[in-house]
């Protein structure tokens, strides 16, 4: 099975293309760029470093959120204009548990962390199953104030993410010796988590489809119209 997977739902965005057990390729910006400005450039650009075309696909896996809202409309939109054009079967995954399966280590908490703004994270917790590469989750996503996250954290945990990186004095303040950070190249997204998990989700028949893959909000958009009361 050949899985082309996307992930824009944070900062750093990356694809990645799994063949049966092998990451033929993966790239990975965190640069200061909007996804929109690259993301189908770098889509054709390993496409044609792997010498494929985008029919050449059984299945495309996305990162559904949360994280930007604008940042997981586009690597939706892209990933289900692919599937739709070369009528290629669809799986979302949540951002979140990729980034918990890309640090993930044996006999702690694992609690990936992302900056949701508006004072609030965007968190979970797992634990490493006992099945090579699958999670079990302890806390289901979440919106919600870092503090009221870290009260529910009541044992050794690994966190990772952007959030992880924003508020590591308050972590650590919080938790003390009961907390670790995963390495720099283990707290950003990737695109190779995202198609692992999208290819257990296939075997398990979880298939989506493009009407009704929708994206992992956790709550509103921050955006809002102006108030025109009065006027």
């Amino acid at each position: 099975m050949r899985i082309l997977a996307i992930d824009t739902s944070t900062d750093c965005g990356g694809i990645a293309i799994l063949e049966e057990e092998s990451v033929l390729a993966a790239l990975t910006l965190n640069l200061r760029k909007t996804h929109s400005q690259r993301l189908m450039r770098d889509v054709d650009f390993l496409l044609g470093e792997c010498g494929l075309k985008a029919r050449d696909f059984d299945a495309i896996a996305v990162a559904c959120g949360p994280g930007s809202f604008t940042g997981v409309r586009i690597g939706m939109a892209c990933a289900k204009g692919l599937a739709f054009a070369n009528n290629t079967p669809i799986v979302g995954v949540s951002t979140l548990e990729a980034l918990a399966l890309h640090s993930a280590e044996r006999g702690i908490l694992l609690c990936p962390v992302l900056d949701a703004r508006r004072s609030e994270i965007f968190g979970a917790a797992y634990r490493l199953s006992e099945e090579a590469g699958k999670l079990n989750e302890v806390l289901a996503e979440r919106a919600e104030p870092l503090e009221k996250f870290l009260n529910q954290i009541t044992e050794p945990a690994l966190f990772s993410g952007d959030g992880a990186i924003k508020f590591a004095d308050a972590i650590k303040a919080r938790l003390g010796a009961n907390v670790r950070f995963a390495m720099p190249g283990r707290s950003l997204p990737s695109a190779v988590t995202v198609a692992l998990l999208g290819r257990e989700k296939l075997a398990r028949g979880e298939i989506g489809d493009i009407e009704s893959l929708i994206p992992i909000y956790l709550r509103e958009h921050d955006a809002r119209l102006p108030d025109t009361k009065g006027t």
